[in-house]
């Protein structure tokens, strides 16, 4: 097998070129970084390609009673299916449940005041059990019924 992969090598040859990097590409800083992967996250979780794909829309609406129009932010019955503004709303709560962890991860750092360190404790559970729950109850309003004993 690796013959058949030198075999172009052979005959062709790799020129010999001496690139520069240009002198206006600087690494960027970890919190850039860590912004786009934040970003990404965000869009991701929020279902951006299935919304661009299945270009469902921003939300919906049902027929009450009486014949009127009523918007609904939640797809019911369907796990595999979202309205554009469901997504957003569950991804913002998965964001902010991952910077909870986040905010966890910087009271460990040395030399912190302890109010500082209980006041990050605080916030950072707070993230992380408000987004917990409210996924939660997004999910029953989603499937009504669903974890009930």
């Amino acid at each position: 097998m690796e013959s058949l992969y030198a075999t172009p090598f052979a005959v062709l040859q790799c020129p010999n070129l001496r690139l520069k990097k240009p002198s206006w590409i600087q690494m960027p800083s970890a919190m850039t970084i860590y912004r786009i992967v934040l970003v990404s996250y965000f869009l991701v979780t929020g279902g951006l390609i299935y919304d661009v794909i299945v270009e469902p829309p921003s939300v919906g609406q049902t027929t009450d009673e009486n014949g009127h129009q009523k918007p609904v932010a939640f797809l019911p019955y369907r796990v595999n299916g979202q309205y554009i503004m469901e997504g957003l709303a569950a991804s913002f709560l998965f964001t902010i449940g991952g910077l909870g962890f986040v905010i966890l991860d910087k009271t460990n750092a040395p030399y912190m005041a302890k109010l500082n360190r209980l006041l990050l404790l605080m916030v950072g559970f707070s993230c992380i059990l408000i987004s917990f729950f409210m996924c939660r109850m997004f999910m029953r309003m989603k499937l009504p019924g669903y974890l009930e004993s």
